[in-house]
């Protein structure tokens, strides 16, 4: 009877024990692993966030269908971003004293061109020569929209 007493004091032990240790709430979790949870947007905030990019998808596209703008580049692409995808990717020939044309001195003819043509001329290869033509899966046409807002912008 005595054995079975000590066992059965034991195991409760045991259970209360492991009730009571190793929780932790979940903040403190967080703050053990370096998180900082970020509230989850509203119905309302998701919805003015789709409005501003759909308006601003609209303006640029009304942009680049001006016949104001030269070829439509500049309203298509992040000049900045352009300018690292054209370090990247195209600078080592398309700069003075490469192997290619350089981009900057034609940039009045550059910057005509169509995002339509620079695609080409990047996917195809037409007039292009090796390195191109680049898969989508070597250059996001996002990518190529930012190298084209660059050339237009005078490559600075």
């Amino acid at each position: 009877m005595r054995g079975r007493a000590t066992i059965l004091v034991m195991v409760i032990s045991l259970a209360i024990g492991l009730a009571a240790c190793g929780r932790a709430s979940e903040e403190q979790i967080n703050q053990a692993l370096g998180i900082t949870p970020t509230p989850t947007p509203s119905a309302e905030e998701l919805a003015a966030a789709t409005n501003t990019a759909i308006a601003d998808a609209t303006e640029r596209a009304k942009e680049a269908a001006s016949p104001n703008t030269t070829g439509g580049l500049a309203a298509l692409g992040d000049v900045t971003q352009g300018g690292t995808q054209f370090q990247t990717w195209c600078s080592g020939c398309h700069s003075q004293g490469g192997s290619a044309p350089d981009v900057k001195a034609l940039q009045p003819v550059a910057a005509k061109m169509s995002l339509d043509e620079l695609e080409a001329l990047i996917r195809d290869g037409k007039g292009h020569t090796p390195p191109g033509p680049y898969k989508t899966t070597e250059i996001s046409n996002r990518q190529i929209g930012d190298i084209g807002a660059y050339i237009a912008n005078g490559g600075q």
